[in-house]
């Protein structure tokens, strides 16, 4: 496919999400002869992006939290940032650069929007009070903005294909299903499997943010299962806690360190 002459703009949270699940796709159009533009908020990655070739526009937005003012300020400075940029192509990573990206592009009429959800995540995934009331507006607000010619919706399970084509009427022809942000298989290689025995367990490693809704609590459970049936296997941890409410909190993981149910290793 060749991108010549074409601008498209990556709107991701924070700058280590677009390196570790964007780059190599912004790469890819960036060799098919596309411009890139990355607006997100800058911390570790700016020379990253930078040494990319790619044009940074750091930006204020928060992953998480609702607080009105910060958000229509964030809403605001991503309408001006679209109309000075015109982009052709916007590319939406996350439910919150979904929701205001896409309410952006449409106010500031980019003629492409592409928006990428990995996951619905803790608000649609919690019984408290705070994302039942929150829920309803952006299911509405989905329905609003996806369901439009320009606006095309990727998502990686058939679970949420249901929920956006059955409960929120968005047309299939408009949403395409990719199950993950993919692995560098030149990086990635399978290798034999090793032997097993009670001196070199097998080791299982989950690397994720330690988040309930991302199944540790389950995945600790099966650890705890299989060391009761004296399975040779070390179940380890492998990531930061995070700003979200379903964070699992550090007396917990301490608690499951200690027990030696699995290991621990943090970020």
């Amino acid at each position: 496919m060749q991108l010549k002459g074409q601008r498209i703009l990556y709107l991701v949270s924070e700058d280590w999400y677009f390196c570790s699940h964007r780059l190599p796709i912004a790469r890819a159009a960036r060799d098919a002869g596309a411009e890139i533009l990355v607006a997100t908020s800058v911390a570790n990655h700016g020379d990253v992006i930078k040494g990319e070739g790619f044009r940074l526009l750091p930006l204020k937005i928060e992953r998480s939290g609702l607080n009105v003012l910060t958000d229509l300020s964030t809403l605001w400075s991503l309408v001006l940032l679209y109309r000075r940029e015109r982009p052709n192509i916007v590319h939406h990573v996350a439910l919150k650069p979904v929701l205001y990206g896409s309410l952006a592009a449409w106010i500031a009429g980019i003629p492409i929007v592409i928006n990428a959800l990995a996951g619905l995540g803790f608000l649609f995934i919690s019984n408290r009070i705070f994302a039942s009331l929150l829920r309803p507006i952006v299911l509405l607000a989905f329905r609003i903005l996806f369901n439009r010619e320009n606006s095309r919706l990727i998502l990686q399970n058939s679970d949420d294909f249901l929920l956006f084509r059955e409960h929120i009427g968005i047309p299939a022809s408009q949403i395409n299903i990719i199950r993950g942000s993919g692995v560098d298989i030149s990086r990635y290689q399978p290798t034999p499997e090793p032997n097993v025995s009670p001196e070199h367990p097998v080791m299982a490693l989950c690397v994720t943010r330690m988040l309930w809704d991302k199944g540790i609590g389950e995945l600790v459970a099966a650890a705890r299962l299989l060391k009761t049936q004296g399975i040779a296997i070390t179940v380890r941890l492998v990531g930061p806690s995070d700003i979200n409410p379903a964070a699992i909190d550090a007396a917990t993981l301490d608690e499951w360190q200690r027990e030696g149910i699995v290991d621990v290793a943090g970020p």
